[in-house]
């Protein structure tokens, strides 16, 4: 039959099952000899109901001990039950029964070790109830019974008084030994499952050590690549320029090389302080109106002059509108939405060799426009649809070549998918091709009325001759840049080196027309100058300009006093339409 079926890690379980075992396999033992005994002499005296009985009481402990898929709890009890049964009957068909005193103090024993104090407590009770009703039974007058009194009514009661006393005090010192060795095993149980559980979180934390650090390693060497890449092409066409053999179309073509690996390079950054928003919980959504058509044009015609530049004859990119109405008003996020579409669509081209990119969106319901990004690439190996969108995920079929990225594009597509109230899934076949489906919701706007819109002006028909702009700037390369930008435009410019020189400047100098002001400076910050100045005089425009790339920098900047805000890198372009809002430029001098 075995001990138990349990672990040693069970504590008292497997140590009360342990006990029951082998308590059961001696009670058999000597049960079986009591039992012949009695069977035989039941039978000799022709008393077949006592016979009948006796065979009943022990296949039945026989059964509950060999029968190990019957509860324990009910094995115990029955075997306890027919212990007492024994005993309560041998004291009453002989008072003075050793063997029924026995069977009874095994009973009050076994009710303390098997069950716990409540049964040894409660097993005194029943004994002396039993006591009392024997001797109520033998030695009541006017009882018929078939039971003759052995011993005298004080030598009973002497008798079953000095069993009690015997009893309680072996039973109670025990079974507070039991409740203290039950008290530490419970304490041992639960001082293992907390380390069992320490165990579990060290494991889990190693293992995500050992995950962070493979993707810290996955993630330097991607930012090794990505970032020396176009750096190699800025820093290699910048020293050729100065080369007196290259012509002026040739210097045209490494100037535009530069601007193109520039924007890839700023995009990269951009990508790094996205992923640094995503994890800092501080990506946010900001809804506007949007016309759809003209963002979804606008990346079409870069990714068709990217194409063309590149000599992609093979590849042909298409845009499929869902909605015939061209001037359809959107609320949403459109720079988030453009950069979805960017690293899906700029996805897509990488990976596709020959055949065609389509991407396009269509209105699936009033809630929602499903958007889309297909092409005839690669493919994704089968199995590897949702890993995809993990962070720092790249998978190549094709060894013969390699592709480059930082593997973190997908996955910002993917929050941001979801940041906006929508969904994102793939669908890909190997060496067959891959879409790229997602959904954002659909608040269409009504249409704005349509205004004549006025010719731009051209940035080199700006003129600001007799203007005078204070730019605060504590970087000398980068007040160079704005020196030589506006010089083209006959501006003046005085340069403050720090925050605190540029509120002094500006309290000197009565005739200051409009502030550049960096964020970022010594002594005093950009947000406490702009305040001075403003203090001052608040009909002077201060533009802030900062390499700080956090979306709340322009909100800040707003709460400081500033009028606009322009990101560096600063465009040329950018630099001059931003003045001309504040100080037009009409070509006449002042």
């Amino acid at each position: 039959m075995g001990p138990t079926s349990l672990p040693s890690g069970e504590g008292l379980h497997y140590w009360r099952e342990r006990i029951f075992h082998y308590f059961s396999v001696g009670l058999l033992f000597i049960g079986l000899i009591v039992f012949l005994f009695y069977e035989l002499t039941f039978l000799q005296h022709q008393q077949y109901v006592y016979a009948a009985f006796a065979a009943f009481v022990f296949l039945s402990a026989l059964s509950a001990t060999s029968l190990r898929n019957l509860p324990l709890k009910f094995r115990v009890s029955w075997i306890l039950f027919l212990i007492y049964l024994i005993g309560s009957y041998a004291i009453l068909e002989s008072n003075n029964s050793a063997l029924g005193y026995a069977f009874l103090f095994s009973y009050s024993l076994m009710s303390g070790i098997l069950v716990g104090q409540k049964g040894a407590w409660w097993s005194i009770l029943l004994i002396v109830v039993t006591l009392a009703v024997t001797g109520g039974v033998l030695y009541f007058p006017g009882l018929e019974v078939p039971f003759e009194p052995i011993l005298s009514l004080n030598d009973y009661v002497q008798m079953a008084i000095s069993f009690l006393v015997i009893n309680m005090v072996t039973l109670l010192p025990l079974v507070s030994l039991l409740n203290g060795l039950m008290f530490s095993l419970e304490k041992e149980k639960r001082y293992r499952r907390l380390l069992r559980r320490e165990h579990e979180d060290l494991a889990l934390a190693k293992r995500k050590a050992e995950e962070s650090d493979r993707l810290k390693t996955a993630f330097l060497s991607n930012m090794s690549h990505e970032i020396r890449t176009p750096m190699n092409a800025i820093l290699g066409f910048s020293n050729l320029l100065s080369h007196p053999e290259i012509n002026a179309a040739e210097k045209e073509e490494f100037v535009n090389l530069i601007k193109i690996n520039g924007k890839n390079l700023l995009t990269l950054v951009e990508d790094i302080i996205d992923v640094s928003k995503i994890d800092s919980g501080q990506l946010q959504i900001k809804n506007a109106p949007c016309k759809l058509h003209q963002l979804m044009m606008q990346v079409y015609e870069s990714f068709f002059n990217d194409i063309k530049r590149r000599g992609l004859f093979n590849l042909k990119l298409y845009l499929k509108e869902g909605i015939s109405d061209e001037d359809v008003m959107v609320l949403t996020d459109a720079h988030r939405l453009q950069q979805i579409l960017i690293n899906l669509v700029g996805n897509a081209v990488k990976f596709t060799e020959r055949g065609f990119v389509e991407f396009g969106y269509e209105q699936k319901d009033d809630q929602f426009l499903s958007f889309y990004v297909k092409d005839t690439g690669i493919g994704l190996p089968k199995g590897k649809e949702d890993d995809i969108f993990d962070r720092f995920s790249k998978f190549n079929n094709d060894k013969q070549r390699l592709y480059g990225g930082t593997g973190i594009g997908l996955s910002i597509a993917k929050h941001l998918v979801e940041l906006m109230g929508g969904d994102i899934w793939v669908e890909s076949e190997p060496l067959v091709g891959t879409t790229f489906y997602f959904t954002l919701p659909f608040h269409r706007l009504a249409p704005q009325a349509k205004t004549v819109v006025e010719k731009q002006e051209s940035v080199s028909e700006f003129n600001w001759e007799g203007k005078t702009f204070l730019v605060a700037e504590d970087e000398e390369d980068n007040f160079r840049y704005i020196e030589v930008a506006l010089a083209l435009s006959n501006a003046s410019l005085i340069w403050a080196r720090d925050g605190k020189e540029a509120v002094e400047v500006f309290k000197k100098v009565n005739n200051i027309d409009l502030v550049l002001m960096d964020i970022k400076m010594p002594l005093m910050d950009g947000y406490s100058a702009t305040r001075e100045i403003k203090n001052i005089s608040r009909h002077v425009p201060v533009i802030a300009q900062t390499a700080y790339a956090m979306s709340e920098e322009k909100e800040k900047s707003k709460l400081a006093g500033c009028d606009d805000y322009i990101a560096k890198p600063i465009g040329y372009e950018d630099l001059l339409l931003t003045i001309n809002k504040f100080v037009p430029g009409n070509g006449k001098a002042s």
